[in-house]
């Protein structure tokens, strides 16, 4: 026969050994928030625009131009639209993009240059997805020069940058680019790993 404390002893015994285990699988995994802070600001620094910068997903709907001879100020507006993922990515404040016009080749000779300096675009607000970027350039022009330009109109590129200024896509024909069909276009999107 046991003793008399065996008993109770025995039932303690299995009951703490239960809530030992129970304790073991219930236990949550401690993750370190140092460490969960840096894999999410790593994952937000992978957010790219690369091949994002492409119709539907970034349309350019208007491009104009404007001369004020008093001024001398020479003004493209490009008017364009980007949907809720390029939205998004330019919120976070990881990446930005930078604009430039490229010049048809028959208009060097009045600008000089082949490109236009590189415009940041702006930081989208309030949910909106359409804007407009200005491009000015200071320049006496001649009414045959002015002319020149709005003839060749046409032939105006966009060169759009990331943050490193490396280039992420190139848009061809800004002035048609709203009639923009994707099996006859021109434009071209750069792709990282063929660089």
């Amino acid at each position: 026969m046991l003793p008399k404390y065996t008993c109770p002893f025995i039932i303690c015994l299995f009951l703490l050994m239960g809530c030992s285990t129970t304790d073991k699988t219930s236990e949550k995994p401690v993750h370190d928030p140092i460490e969960n802070k840096q894999k999410n600001s790593s994952n937000q620094k992978n957010k790219s625009l690369e091949n994002k910068l492409l119709p539907p997903k970034f349309s350019i709907t208007k491009f104009e131009m404007n001369y004020i001879p008093e001024n001398k100020e020479l003004t493209f507006l490009m008017n364009y639209e980007i949907d809720l993922d390029i939205y998004e990515i330019l919120q976070e404040n990881t990446q930005k993009m930078y604009f430039s016009l490229e010049y048809p080749e028959a208009v060097y000779d009045i600008f000089h240059k082949t490109t236009s300096e590189a415009v940041l675009a702006e930081q989208p607000k309030d949910h909106k997805t359409t804007y407009q970027t200005p491009f000015k350039i200071n320049i006496d022009l001649t009414t045959k020069e002015l002319e020149k330009i709005k003839n060749n109109l046409s032939g105006f590129n966009l060169i759009i940058a990331d943050k490193d200024k490396d280039v992420i896509a190139h848009f061809i024909d800004l002035n048609g680019f709203n009639t923009f069909d994707p099996d006859t276009s021109n434009s071209t999107h750069i792709d990282e790993t063929t660089k």
